[in-house]
């Protein structure tokens, strides 16, 4: 992008001189005949014709030569007058678009084009660093100074470990936004966790009162319920935090999330003395798989469906979708991630583990290629099953 930038800047360029050169080169030419001084030579011819031919006396024939020399005298001083107009006027014109590119080119660099330019190419590339980015959006902030540009600035803060100039940024996106948008809460919730990380993975009062008021606008914000049982942790209410965080485990859909809000669960109910009786667990059945590729390669935008099926049926009793990225990952399957209520895990002994592949443009992921099998496996075990791949 920013060579095309610079190729029509270069044509711009070469078109002007081509023009000024093409003015400045007419008026420094030579003329070597004019249409006046042939038409004072022909009639100058005509008058000596006529005057040997006798159809004009002497005296006739001066005064038509006087009449000439004045006509020629007041054609060259109005030619003379011309060219010193257009002279006047080339230099007006050189000036004017002299001014009109120096005056674009200043724009272009006020407005900042061109240090958006610069990045979007840096990005088309992948040659962008963290540095260009924390500047470029820092530049975004100061020119146009809106929530979402705070937010993005936000995001990439937290990202850097930078916790303190993200709540700041957080907090500057709260005051510009509507508190009817639908983004507010989410805001919210993520200054509430940049508060956290800020105070060293500590609660705060402010932090507690976001979160509050995030689950108070919406109490199944998956997030905000993660955030609420470490509230209830660090206050020693650890009943109140193991069912923030099964409620949190019911609505989300994020197997790293589940598996960090479990491992708070466990630790809980260590704290708190707090038995399966008191709080029944949530997850009473898992079965826990490692895929092996053995054949093939992966691409960036494979996606695999590894699911869980009973014998004789063909409705998965627990699913979970993963991406290339994911695919070397621990998985575990259990009775929440069942597709039909009555179904899942706790409901059957053994179950056969199927792997489809299909690409994230797919219409229907359902309908990819089976490239691996597992048959029968416990539907509850702590075993790690592998399941091997081939593409």
């Amino acid at each position: 992008m920013m060579m095309a930038w610079l190729v029509m800047a270069a044509i711009a360029v070469l078109s002007v001189l081509y023009v000024m050169r093409a003015l400045f080169g007419a008026a420094n030419r030579p003329i070597k005949e004019r249409d006046s001084e042939r038409f004072i030579a022909l009639r100058e011819q005509e008058v000596a014709e006529e005057l040997q031919a006798g159809r004009l006396t002497q005296d006739e024939a001066n005064q038509l030569r006087d009449d000439l020399a004045l006509e020629a005298q007041y054609i060259d001083k109005q030619q003379f007058y011309l060219i010193k107009d257009l002279n006047v006027t080339r230099w007006v014109l050189s000036a004017m678009v002299a001014v009109v590119l120096v005056g674009a080119l200043a724009l272009y660099q006020q407005l900042g084009f061109s240090k958006e330019v610069a990045f979007t190419e840096k990005m088309l590339e992948r040659s962008a660093t963290e540095q260009d980015i924390s500047e470029f959006l820092a530049y975004r902030v100061a020119r146009y100074d809106r929530a979402e540009d705070w937010y993005y600035l936000a995001s990439e803060q937290v990202l850097a470990e930078d916790y303190a100039d993200a709540v700041e940024s957080y907090q500057q996106v709260l005051q510009k936004l509507d508190t009817d948008s639908p983004d507010y809460i989410n805001v919210q919730v993520e200054l509430a966790q940049a508060m956290f990380y800020n105070h060293d993975n500590t609660v705060s009062e402010p932090m507690r009162e976001l979160v509050t008021q995030a689950l108070q606008s919406n109490p199944n914000h998956v997030k905000a319920l993660g955030l609420m049982g470490i509230v209830q942790f660090d206050a020693k209410r650890y009943k109140e935090a193991i069912l923030a965080w099964q409620k949190a485990i019911r609505l989300g859909n994020d197997p790293q999330a589940r598996n960090d809000l479990l491992s708070g669960i466990t630790a809980a109910r260590k704290q708190g003395a707090i038995s399966e009786e008191e709080v029944p667990a949530l997850i009473s059945h898992r079965v826990q798989l490692s895929l092996t590729l053995t054949q093939g390669q992966l691409a960036a935008d494979d996606v695999f469906l590894v699911y869980a099926t009973a014998n004789g049926q063909t409705m998965p009793v627990a699913i979970q979708r993963i991406s290339s990225a994911e695919f070397g990952a621990p998985l575990v399957l259990t009775n929440l991630d069942n597709l039909m209520p009555g179904k899942s895990l706790a409901e059957v002994e053994e179950v056969d583990i199927v792997v489809k592949h299909a690409k994230q443009t797919s219409q229907d992921l359902s309908q990819g290629q089976i490239v691996g099998y597992l048959s029968p496996v416990p539907s509850n075990s702590d075993k790690i099953f592998n399941v091997k791949v081939a593409l």
